[in-house]
């Protein structure tokens, strides 16, 4: 099965080994007087999403062609500082080339931690947490006053 994952347009040149989804809700438990426990379901919580990529500093033959890691910090750096939600797309095609599904949500860079290890020789890993990201803002809503010509009367 072949992966390939995106954030913000960018495809990271090693697919992540593992991938982990955290959906949560924000349910409340509440003790009522004569009933015992409740629990009120609410809307779930943001999805978490945390992985770790390498960032190659040699051509290997399973990594996407090669871009310098500055071009991939420099490209994380700028998420986090200019504080915007992009897209982060993970697209699963079989060995025979069939699409599977896909992961595509707008999400926000929460953090992520450079690693250099002499384990990994010139190579870094990074270690990105994503959060989803929902759209929001104000409804305005018109009300318009009836008069006595509109009122209906049954």
């Amino acid at each position: 099965m072949a992966y390939h994952v995106f954030i913000a347009g960018m495809e990271l040149p090693v697919t992540p080994s593992k991938i982990q989804t955290k959906i949560s809700n924000k349910n409340k438990t509440i003790t009522l007087i004569n009933e015992g426990e409740v629990n009120l379901l609410k809307t779930p919580g943001l999805t978490e999403i945390t992985f770790d990529f390498m960032v190659p500093q040699v051509q290997y033959p399973f990594a996407n062609p090669l871009q310098p890691a500055s071009y991939y910090l420099g490209q994380l750096e700028k998420l986090k500082v200019k504080k915007q939600k992009f897209q982060f797309i993970v697209s699963r095609v079989s060995p025979a080339g069939k699409s599977l599904f896909r992961t595509n949500m707008k999400v926000s860079l929460e953090e992520y931690t450079i690693t250099e290890d002499a384990k990994e020789g010139l190579d870094l890993i990074i270690t990105v947490k994503l959060k989803q990201y929902r759209d929001f803002g104000t409804k305005s809503v018109v009300v318009k006053e009836a008069t006595a010509n509109t009122a209906q009367t049954v």
